[in-house]
């Protein structure tokens, strides 16, 4: 029997107007009348999380930052851990030098450049210039849109002005259109093994605490919920759901995830834009 549902957001619980349908919000109340829990297991932070929800009139458990944090659906705090501050400025450095656009997520809000905006449609331009019919432009720029919706941005003039807030730090987002640009920073990172790194998206990558994943924290939100892993399904679209679809019994890709994420996944459901969480849910729970 199914006792916990762990659903991703962005391409997977989100359709592609960044919104929760009303299919998915009904599912999602039919499986907790049923008696199931469900969780939101995304990369956004929970304050943003609890925003879409509260527009969609549902509540859930919440697994935030790609498992940094944890919270009941009371909005209890159950856990969190962040990277260290020393940490943080390390890499902010490293992602100004190299002009990145970033986002450094904190317990308290998201931190961004001022001028992120224009660094985006800068590169982007850039990138459709250089290779004008191999690029989707639509895409491209519907991407940049995307990346500036989330609730609780707050804008800086530099790095250092984040250094100087009491937050706690989560999850560091670096984007960049430039496949090689995005590779190189990965590889610098992995290969400081002192973080947790990988891909949530087409153009980005995240640093978390090396301790840190959805996987994790979906592990210890189902123990304390008494829940076994046999009697868990978890829903994604991307690398950072790879640690959850290795832990749970029942994992399932979305349609519109890539092959290779789909390759190592039990299930594969229909798309996000046509409610693939929704018809899975009614398929497992009678």
């Amino acid at each position: 029997m199914m006792k916990l549902i762990a659903l991703d957001l962005d391409g997977t619980l989100l359709n592609n107007k960044s919104i929760i349908s009303n299919e998915n919000r009904d599912a999602i109340r039919y499986a907790q009348n049923k008696g199931v829990e469900i969780t939101i297991s995304t990369g956004r932070p929970h304050f943003d999380v609890c925003s879409i929800c509260e527009k969609a009139n549902i509540s859930t458990h919440i697994i935030g930052n790609n498992g940094a944090s944890i919270h009941f659906k009371d909005k209890k705090k159950l856990y969190s851990i962040g990277i260290d501050k020393n940490d943080v400025k390390e890499i902010l450095h490293w992602l100004t030098d190299k002009n990145f656009y970033y986002e450094v997520s904190t317990n308290k809000a998201i931190y961004t450049p001022f001028n992120g905006k224009d660094m985006l449609k800068i590169e982007a331009d850039k990138v459709i210039s250089s290779n004008p019919k191999s690029v989707n432009i639509e895409e491209i720029y519907e991407s940049c849109e995307k990346q500036l919706i989330q609730s609780g941005f707050v804008f800086v003039d530099n790095y250092k002005e984040i250094l100087s807030k009491d937050d706690d730090f989560y999850n560091i987002l670096a984007f960049s259109f430039d496949e090689k640009k995005r590779k190189d920073g990965m590889d610098y990172f992995k290969n400081l093994d002192k973080f947790s790194v990988f891909s949530s998206g087409d153009h980005n990558f995240e640093i978390v605490n090396k301790h840190t994943s959805k996987g994790a924290s979906l592990e210890r939100l189902a123990s304390n919920l008494n829940i076994s892993l046999e009697e868990t399904m978890a829903f994604g679209d991307n690398y950072n759901d790879i640690s959850m679809f290795e832990k749970v019994k029942y994992s399932v890709a979305m349609g519109n995830a890539d092959k290779n994420i789909k390759s190592i996944c039990k299930l594969v459901a229909d798309t996000n834009h046509n409610n693939g969480v929704a018809k899975m849910i009614y398929k497992f729970i009678g």
